[in-house]
């Protein structure tokens, strides 16, 4: 499996883990905000793997 398609399901799913963090919690809070900056660097990277 090539890296940029790694790098962008990883995204996805931090994303849904940021989404189910921040639904339990019921507000942005820090682990939220935690798996939303993870999930932020894996799709910039993940984009910029796939321009190259």
């Amino acid at each position: 499996m090539p890296a940029r398609l790694v790098f962008a399901v990883l995204t996805v799913v931090f994303l849904a883990a940021a989404a189910a963090r921040l639904l339990r919690d019921g507000g942005l809070r820090p682990a939220s905000k935690t798996w939303l900056l993870v999930a932020a660097l894996f799709g910039a990277t993940s984009a910029w793997l796939w321009l190259q």
